[in-house]
């Protein structure tokens, strides 16, 4: 078999390789779409990546040069698979026409497409984000230590810039390398810029960075050193908003955080080929302000399923009920217009008020007021989801628009969002719980009325996705586009005219004046007549048939170039028509992304309004005080899928403030909650942290009633999941979860565990989940601890604020809850009520009936765990205190339990040779009498 040909063969020298090689090597990692006529090409190793990865087929451009190509007019669908599988594309276009080249044609590389710079309609759901981060650590050195968020102590601080391509936002953050992985983990990064370094390896802090950011689900792209020095990116910041300086815009130019937005802008420059040489739709930086949210972390995320289910379904849901999903769906299922988020914008604003929730009163109880204003006026709730579901995706529209890459479609859209300012108005006028919403449209609404009256009169109400063939302009619009279209639709009346005219001159009846593509016009002529042609008559003979002649006349061919070059110009026209909408609207790209963010707002208010509403949701008082006090709570997702039979629940937590003295009895900081799977207990503690998360965004929250105290934290830890791929065991992972909460929860947090140590030996789980009570107690903050240890029920305080057992090891503000059931012919019923007091069982064996085991193995299971109930007696651990308090005795079991679960804290059953032991005064004993004693109860023992 003959050796297959390289790049460097003879046969890759052609004038066209040569500009495909020069493309490749400008853009090293790339995969090149070459556009050659109608297809993109791809050659040698891309064109067996594309066979790989698009599944089409490959071929031969000559012989030994693999090739393989896709259409150019669905070369966004292949895009889309590319980039999803992790490659980045440089989109090489023919920017000459081929017709009129001398030589090879002209190409260059217009774009580069990577996954945090996507902002086509065909790669990017209208829900979906794609961001870009760059992170630049500030501090020279640092060794990485350890694993996990330890890893990242002593890295100093990380400049940290985030931006989304597609609807232009830009922020920037200075924050200690901890904080940065978990920015980087909750903003899921598509693309993480970072330093390059010699060797091409990623360097170890910054693979630390992104392992204790959960690997953050980015591709990580090394850029040139240059492009993170102070100097480089603040230029870069200056050129591309314009400006002499950043002051305006918050920034000094020494601000350490600017070195990474230099970088993500100089990338989003050089990736969108902008021949302005900036982004005109790129908004000014933003500096985040941690401190302006209640945090809650991407592990909380995850467990609360706020975004993503962790498995499987809810009930009789789906997957994506979630709930960002169901709050989304407003009134119900059909979401929408008179339900749920009506636009894109809103879809994205709903998420970002879930995963970044206000952490001031203030601002809270602001969305507050305007969400009860909506409640009551259903009316109102009508019309404005009316006019809001006019308004489209304005934000994506611009950045293509700035991109160019807009389509007809998108400047017609932004044309009738622009046209719904009016309408907005209207809808808000004379409410005074909007006014200031009103001012903010009165600030915008008069250019965005020129824009869409200018748009609706120059376009048609149904634009072509594209301009290849024209059609988006009005007849009547414009003169010159008006001459080309009368030619191209008049030219049936002309040759039937031209053909009555030249059977009158030539007397030949059965003449015919045709077209076809391949020879264009003709005259056409039957083989009889033929002799009746004169030379006289100038027809030039164009084509001879089996029983006819096809002549052309000058006449005709002039004709022919007019109709035939019509279309062209025609399409061309409406190009420069088109550009210069494309500019009416850039020069209000101001106004258009301040109308989006009102409408984002207002969406995500009138979408918690018609939820309010329509599930019975209650406003949440908002307070000071470090306070979750909450009547007939329901589980937001489940009380949808579950309608009526979801069980509501109350919940009582109350911590002492810094500066408050409640009575002791008051206080009631931790509560541990026991009973058996499968009844409701981590429903409880995830509700409480979901109605929390809620109310924090200015949402109402399903209850009766509720007092929420404003939290600067929640965290979660919940469920067991391992990370083998990072060399952590589902232990570890629960242990490192646990432990970063212990070391950043405060007296305002809310702490949600479930289960902890679970996932090693029993003693072991149960000293350790002691030990985390205990310092979560002296934390101080609002905690539900879900757990099967009922030994820690030994830590909880009765109502009056006595300890709940004889053991005297309570701590005061802890107390028991549990999940009421009901026992029936050995079978477990679950009520769901949470209920004050500790369970005694956990009724494993009935559960695991439930779950389809065997009998028989249920009934061994059974009867094992009668024989190992010998003893029942529980006894104390010891508090820790400063007096180094000793462990308490036997307490005995509490009077009333019908076949308590065990205690891990046993006594061994009392023996006769026990009690003479106890009797014995050693000091009598001579050594013979020892002895003598020894050996009657050795005796005894055998006996």
């Amino acid at each position: 078999m003959a050796a297959r040909k390289t790049e460097d063969s003879p046969n890759t020298d052609t004038p066209a390789m040569r500009q495909y090689k020069r493309f490749k090597e400008e853009h090293p990692g790339c995969v090149l779409f070459f556009r050659m006529g109608d297809f993109y090409e791809m050659f040698f190793e891309d064109a067996e990546l594309a066979h790989r990865v698009l599944g089409i087929a490959i071929s031969e451009r000559t012989s030994g040069i693999p090739m393989s190509g896709v259409p150019h007019h669905s070369v966004e669908n292949y895009l889309r698979r590319m980039i999803q599988a992790g490659h980045r594309v440089a989109v090489c276009e023919q920017v000459e026409d081929a017709a009129e080249a001398k030589g090879v044609v002209k190409r260059d590389v217009t774009r580069v497409v990577t996954p945090g710079t996507l902002t086509d309609a065909a790669l990017l759901e209208d829900g979906d984000r794609a961001v870009l981060c760059a992170v630049c650590f500030l501090e020279a050195g640092g060794t990485v230590q350890g694993e996990g968020l330890a890893a990242l102590e002593g890295l100093g601080r990380v400049a940290l810039a985030w931006a989304e391509l597609s609807t232009g936002a830009l922020t920037v953050a200075e924050l200690p390398a901890v904080a940065a992985a978990d920015e980087l983990a909750r903003l899921g990064a598509a693309e993480v810029l970072y330093c390059a370094t010699a060797d091409g390896e990623v360097p170890p802090r910054v693979a630390a960075l992104m392992t204790a950011a959960g690997g953050a689900g980015g591709a990580l792209t090394g850029r040139p050193g240059w492009q993170f020095r102070q100097n480089e990116a603040v230029d870069v910041l200056k050129k591309q908003f314009g400006v002499m300086d950043l002051k305006g815009f918050g920034f000094e130019d020494d601000d350490a955080a600017l070195a990474a937005a230099g970088a993500v802008v100089a990338y989003l420059l050089e990736t969108q080929r902008s021949e302005s040489g900036r982004l005109a739709h790129l908004r000014p930086p933003q500096r985040f302000d941690r401190g302006a949210h209640l945090v809650i972390d991407p592990t909380s995320l995850a467990s609360l399923e706020v975004e993503a289910p962790l498995r499987g379904t809810h009930g009789r849901g789906d997957a994506a009920d979630t709930l960002v999903s169901v709050l989304a769906r407003g009134g119900g299922r059909g979401g929408g217009r008179g339900g749920g988020i009506c636009t894109a914008v809103g879809r994205r604003r709903l998420r970002d008020w879930l995963c970044y929730p206000l952490s001031d009163r203030g601002a809270v109880q602001a969305r507050q007021r305007v969400v009860r204003a909506m409640v009551d006026d259903e009316r109102f709730r009508r019309e404005l989801g009316g006019v809001l579901s006019a308004v489209q995706d304005i934000p994506r529209m611009i950045a293509r628009l700035a991109c160019g890459r807009a389509s007809p479609r998108d400047v017609v859209g932004l044309g009738r969002s622009a046209a719904a300012a009016a309408d907005l108005a209207t809808v808000l006028a004379e409410r005074p719980s909007l006014t200031g919403h009103r001012e903010r449209l009165d600030a915008v609404a008069g250019p965005l009325a020129e824009l869409a009256d200018c748009i609706a009169e120059a376009c048609v109400d149904e634009p072509p996705p594209h301009l290849r063939e024209g059609g988006l302009f009005r007849d009547g619009h414009d003169a010159r586009l008006d001459e080309q279209r009368t030619l191209q639709k008049d030219s049936d009346t002309w040759l039937a005219g031209y053909q009555a005219e030249l059977i009158e001159r030539s007397g030949i009846a059965s003449l015919k004046v045709g077209y076809n593509k391949v020879f264009g016009y003709y005259i056409e002529v039957s083989a009889a007549n033929r002799g009746r042609v004169s030379d006289d008559w100038a027809w030039t003979r164009k084509q001879t048939l089996k029983n006819a002649e096809r002549f052309i006349t000058p006449e005709l061919k002039d004709y022919e170039g007019k109709v035939l070059s019509a279309k062209d110009r025609g399409v061309a026209r409406e190009q420069e028509l088109f550009d210069g909408l494309c500019g009416d609207a850039s020069d209000r790209m101001d106004q258009l992304h301040a109308f989006s963010e009102l409408v984002a707002e207002l969406d995500v208010l009138r979408c918690f309004a018609e939820r309010a509403v329509r599930w019975r949701y209650v406003e949440p008082a908002m307070v000071d005080e470090p306070v979750l006090d909450i009547t007939a709570g329901r589980h937001p997702v489940l009380d949808e899928l579950l309608g009526d039979r979801f069980v509501p629940n109350d919940l009582s937590l109350f911590c002492a403030d810094a500066g408050a003295q409640p009575p002791p009895e008051t206080v009631r900081s931790l509560s541990l909650i026991t009973g058996p799977n499968m009844a409701g207990k981590s429903t409880f503690i995830r509700q409480a942290a979901l109605l929390t998360l809620m109310a924090h965004t200015g949402s109402f929250i399903p209850a009766e009633a509720a007092t929420v105290g404003m939290c600067d934290r929640i965290f979660t830890r919940v469920g067991a999941h391992d990370e083998l791929h990072a060399g952590r065991s589902t232990f570890m992972v629960e242990m490192t979860e646990t432990a970063n909460i212990c070391h950043h929860a405060t007296a305002r947090s809310l702490v949600i565990l479930d289960e902890i140590g679970r996932g090693t030996s029993t003693l072991d789980g149960l000293s350790l989940a002691w030990a985390i009570t205990e310092h979560l107690h002296r934390v101080g903050c609002r905690a539900l601890f879900a757990t099967h240890y009922h030994e820690l029920t030994q830590l909880a305080t009765a109502p009056g604020g006595a300890p709940d057992d004889a053991a005297g090891v309570a701590l005061a503000g802890v107390r028991n809850l549990h999940v009421l059931v009901r026992e029936w012919d050995d079978r477990i019923v679950f009520l769901h009520r949470i209920e004050p007091g500790a369970a005694d069982r956990s009724y494993g064996v009935q559960v695991a009936r439930l779950a389809g085991l065997p009998e028989a193995v249920v009934s061994r299971a059974k009867a094992v765990l009668e024989s190992l109930a010998v003893s029942q007696a529980g006894v104390g651990v010891g508090v820790e205190a400063a007096g180094g308090a000793s462990p308490p005795q036997a307490a005995g079991a509490k009077p009333g339990a019908a076949k308590p679960q065990m205690s891990l804290f046993t006594e061994y059953v009392s023996h006769p040779v026990v009690e003479r032991l106890r009797g014995v005064e050693l000091d009598a004993l001579t050594p013979m009498a020892a002895f003598d004693l020894l050996r009657e109860l050795a005796d005894e023992v055998k006996g």
